[in-house]
């Protein structure tokens, strides 16, 4: 019986094995005795699972169950993370497992847990749209030869580049991300530079290089494909935001309160107020 906790570089030193109800299990496996790890962005050491079910109990969002593993040595029935897709962030199961069995590894939520073929196609047709079509309109120019929607679309560019590239500036320093894990996993909540504009800066420049995209090249194409991902990009920070409120309390709750989702002239707006406000105190 394994002592050790899971291990976090899981996905680089095993292989998928195997599936079960759509969820990825990483060997090795030579059941009853040894049943690997199971789940990819939510996973799970059956070898060290002791079903104790506390990730039960403290998921806000239900996504386990239990599953019957008899003759396993640590215990006869494990917690499998079956709606895998459904996990907010909030890490509550992996800080109170008593054995460190489950790790919590990031992704931006929705985009690869789960449907992974269609939100990792996603992914792609965002940078090849946002690349492609600026390349398109520098080249060919656009192609409705609106000039001012043309200029237009490289004002939004400047101003998404300046959003886009907020995680990696703020985050490192401000953030104060987990050790060993990925920048996004954050242990303070950022509410300054573009954070104090915009609850979702990342998303938000993401969504305006795409505009940007469409605007610059006037492309039919350019359209199809960034209307539909802009419409995923938000519904899913809509999504994302349940588990920050968990993660963080009250403290996001005000955050809400204080600065826009992602209307950064309003946004704008209401930083300079509360800084004018600060100057004549």
């Amino acid at each position: 019986m394994s002592c050790l906790p899971i291990d976090p570089d899981f996905q680089k030193k095993r292989k998928k094995v195997g599936k079960e109800k759509g969820i990825a299990i990483w060997g090795p496996v030579d059941p009853p005795k040894k049943l690997g790890i199971h789940g990819t962005h939510v996973a799970i050491d059956w070898d060290i699972c002791t079903g104790c079910g506390v990730c039960l109990k403290v998921c806000p969002v239900q996504l386990y169950e239990w599953m019957e593993t008899t003759g396993h040595p640590t215990s006869e029935k494990k917690a499998f993370p079956t709606r895998e897709s459904d996990c907010v962030q909030c890490y509550k199961c992996e800080k109170q497992c008593p054995v460190q069995a489950i790790r919590i590894v990031f992704w931006p939520t929705g985009w690869n847990a789960g449907k992974e073929g269609i939100y990792s196609l996603a992914a792609y047709s965002f940078f090849l749209q946002a690349i492609g079509g600026i390349i398109y309109g520098v080249l060919f120019g656009p192609y409705f030869n609106l000039k001012i929607l043309f200029y237009l679309g490289w004002i939004v560019l400047a101003v998404g580049l300046l959003f886009f590239i907020s995680l990696p500036v703020y985050f490192p320093r401000k953030g104060k991300p987990q050790e060993g894990k990925s920048l996004m996993d954050t242990t303070v909540l950022v509410d300054s530079g573009t954070f104090a504009i915009v609850r979702h800066p990342y998303a938000l420049g993401g969504i305006l290089l795409m505009s940007a995209s469409i605007l610059v090249s006037q492309h039919w194409l350019a359209a199809i494909v960034g209307v539909p991902i802009i419409v995923l990009m938000y519904l899913e920070v809509v999504k994302e935001e349940k588990g920050l409120i968990i993660k963080f309390g009250d403290d996001y709750k005000r955050y809400m309160q204080k600065v826009p989702r992602m209307n950064f002239i309003l946004g704008i707006i209401r930083s300079l107020r509360r800084r004018k406000k600060k100057e004549t105190l």
